[in-house]
């Protein structure tokens, strides 16, 4: 009987079903037995009459015998349910069905369901599958992948049987759930591929998943790659192995306005807290671990509303120089990953800015000086003050942003140096006086590549000052728009704007019109706008129609001076270099690091926060916890114009770990350099809703998919895949008893009745 497990569902119905089949056959040969052969005269005139007819009756007599023979054939397949794939009969080939299996691994899976985690229950409910189809030899074939692995599947089209089986559980069971994000797209779309390269057999689709809303529901874009495979005739499972809504509580972001600080200067760093749940949350707690070591004391967290985001601030300061790990805990709920947030900071002696200012008293650059710096202990901001020559004599990377102030022009060369300076992430503040040559400001500053300056300067504005004196002059007043840099000026009740008096300042070009990219910050009350920002490469770019100084305002002296002393400091956290060395990323892309052959050598060591979770490879050696990898050339683009630079490149697909991760490479001269990067969990994973299983049942697009319990996901069968056989079946089985009934009644004697 094994035998036969592999062609038919219920096999116990196949052998005594071919018994019956014989029954219509005895039954004709009986019924042939009844008659006796008496010879008579009328008998010979009938049999006469009779023989033009006898090869028709006997023809229909056999057709008769047929129809009843296959009613009870068809009756027997049906009650055996033979497997047939719509593509036509597989009891020639060597499987029934093709399963392709899809584990979720993404990290709502880490969600706890009491004392295990989901994905505990997930791989036991998988495991049940596979040990249950087991026990039909050669009757299926398997394909298993992982959600967040998609492109790389455990097996592939492989015989289930003891054999694989013994080699497969334990490779599942010792599987760990991803601290990824990943959509079902990508395992539905891997599926239909192999699916459709294996013609032939049933197609099956099981995805064991927690089936939570943000992944299943109004996602236009999963029910197209289920669709997709419905066009191939595959049914699809949608196991689901949990059925509580769980509440949770995730920090979505953790980030601060400045990436680095100085010494002894506090950073302020935010945590972004969203609560998931129905419910307020109440009595909550945070810790904060700085390189590892706890701070001493909690943070309080005040009341969450359902369904809503609170933002703690909390002030850090750092005793030493270098880059720091800072970690932000909260309490343990059901899904802890979410719970924690990583980031790096970089922490200088001191912040440098550069006060470039050729007016020849240089007063406006003490008025900035003195608001950036008044005590280096205070701010942590040194300001250099330099004529315009220190651009070409000194690098000017160091310095955090730079301050342009009363320029004529710049030669060339200067001209050339800011350019790179912006475009890899520096910030420059260009404050013009009457002195400055517009025409190089509207030419030289604009040129297609090097837009250092946004605006085409026209005419100095001017308030005249020169009657009658007891009248109050009619000064302009600045508005400013909703900006980081203008916080002083914007909060309700600030009289600062106000008490900002501005008598002198440039009109830009009458027909000067914003290029894109270009964002107007403020205007004076005349409308002429008088502050800009936009952007070159990584680098910002603010630029002021008027003086730094009190040549052409109030500005820098009471009663505006504290706005004015606000607003700089918030610009040079504005405008501040990115500190490269230091990054933050979310779990999910490959980290990838390219540089020039002359930068640094093709020798890269990282260290892992936990090194035992990496897939070391065999070209990679462990050493002092760290992975020596070797950096690749990348091929140069022919396309490119003249001999591009020869370029090294390391890509880390493995750093899939929330954490710290330290990437540390050798320049020429063999000095290293480090950089930090903070891996954190996605925050798309941390809504728990479970999405609701009629708005896929019902789609009209979607019949051929079921949403399971995984009580009920026990087996892998073809009965999904034999449900519209069934049917073909019934109806096979109606239309051959019609046609027997209508020849019987052909065949038989019906005298006539006369009334």
């Amino acid at each position: 009987m094994s035998w036969l497990a592999q062609y038919f569902l219920n096999p116990a119905f196949v052998l005594p079903g071919a018994a019956l089949i014989s029954g219509p056959i005895i039954i004709h040969l009986l019924s042939r037995l009844r008659y006796r052969r008496i010879r008579f005269a009328a008998m010979e005139f009938l049999l006469q009459s009779d023989e033009m007819n006898r090869r028709r009756l006997i023809i229909e007599q056999l057709l008769l015998l047929l129809l009843r023979v296959l009613a009870v054939a068809l009756i027997v397949l049906l009650l055996a349910r033979l497997i047939l794939a719509p593509s036509g009969m597989l009891l020639m080939r060597g499987a029934t069905a093709h399963h392709v299996l899809i584990l979720d691994d993404t990290l709502s899976m880490r969600d706890h369901d009491g004392q295990d985690a989901i994905y505990a229950s997930a791989v036991k409910v998988l495991e049940r599958m596979l040990s249950a189809g087991s026990y039909r030899p050669q009757a299926i074939r398997i394909t298993v992948l992982s959600m967040t692995t998609a492109d790389r599947p455990l097996v592939t089209a492989r015989a289930l049987d003891a054999a694989l089986l013994q080699e497969l559980i334990p490779r599942i069971r010792s599987s760990t759930c991803s601290w990824k994000s990943a959509s079902p797209v990508a395992g539905l779309r891997a599926a239909a591929a192999h699916l459709s390269a294996d013609g032939g057999v049933a197609p099956v689709v099981h995805v064991v998943t927690d089936f939570r809303q943000s992944d299943w529901n109004d996602r236009p874009e999963v029910v197209a790659a289920l669709d997709a495979l419905g066009k191939i005739g595959a049914a699809v499972n949608i196991v689901r192995v949990t059925d509580q809504v769980r509440s949770n509580i995730a920090i979505a972001r953790l980030a601060s306005r400045n990436a680095a600080t100085a010494v002894g200067i506090p950073w302020r760093m935010a945590a972004t807290i969203r609560n998931f749940n129905q419910q307020r949350v109440s009595g909550l707690r945070a810790t904060i671990l700085v390189d590892g070591r706890e701070l001493p004391g909690r943070v309080q967290i005040p009341d969450i509303e359902p369904e809503s985001e609170l933002v703690i601030s909390h002030d850090l300061s750092f005793d030493t120089p270098g880059r720091h790990h800072v970690e932000f805990r909260l309490d343990d709920d059901t899904l802890n990953e979410d719970n924690r947030r990583h980031t790096a900071v970089h922490v200088a002696p001191e912040r440098r800015v550069l006060v470039v200012d050729d007016q020849g008293q240089q007063e406006d650059a003490g008025f900035v000086s003195a608001a950036l710096s008044p005590d280096p202990q205070l701010t942590g901001i040194v300001a250099e003050r330099r004529t315009s020559d220190i651009l070409t004599s000194v690098p000017l990377r160091p310095y955090d942003c730079i301050y342009l102030m009363n320029i004529r022009e710049l030669p060339a060369d200067a001209v050339q140096l800011l350019t790179e300076y912006v475009t890899t992430g520096g910030g420059i503040v260009w404050f013009p006086d009457d002195q400055a040559n517009t025409d190089w400001y509207n030419t030289v500053l604009q040129e297609n590549g090097r837009e250092l300056f946004p605006v085409a300067l026209s005419v100095v504005n001017e308030i005249d000052m020169s009657g009658n004196r007891a009248a109050v002059p009619a000064f302009e007043t600045p508005v400013f728009e909703d900006h980081e840099i203008f916080e002083v000026f914007n909060t309700a009740d600030s009289p600062f704007s106000a008490l900002t008096l501005f008598h002198r300042w440039f009109r830009v070009a009458d027909d000067w019109e914003p290029r894109q990219g270009v964002k107007i910050l403020a205007r004076l009350t005349s409308n002429d706008p008088i502050i800009f920002a936009h952007r070159l490469g990584e680098g910002k770019i603010l630029t002021f129609l008027t003086t730094a100084g009190r040549r052409w305002s109030n500005w820098p002296v009471p009663p505006a001076s504290p706005g004015y002393v606000v607003m700089h400091l918030r610009m040079h956290l504005h405008l501040q270099r990115l500190d490269m060395t230091v990054l933050d990323r979310e779990i999910g892309s490959p980290l990838k690091f390219e540089w020039p052959v002359r930068q640094f050598t093709d020798t890269v060591e990282l260290f892992v926060p936990e090194p035992e979770e990496i897939d070391r490879r065999s070209d990679r050696a462990e050493s002092d916890g760290f992975l020596r990898l070797q950096a690749d050339p990348l091929p140069r683009n022919p396309e490119s114009r003249g001999d591009p630079e020869d370029r090294l490149a390391v890509t880390i697909p493995s750093a899939d770990h929330p954490g710290l991760y330290r990437v540390r490479r050798f320049t020429q001269d063999g000095d290293p350099l480090e950089t930090w990067i903070a891996r954190n969990v996605p925050t798309s994973e941390s809504q728990l809703n479970l999405a609701d299983a009629n708005q896929l049942e019902q789609h009209p697009e979607l019949e051929h998919v079921q949403v399971l319990d995984g009580d009920a996901a026990n087996t892998l069968s073809t009965a999904d895949t034999g449900r519209e056989l069934r049917w073909v079946l019934l109806g096979l089985v109606c239309v051959v008893l019609m046609s027997e009934q209508l020849l019987a009644l052909r065949l038989s004697f019906h005298p006539e009745v006369k009334i």
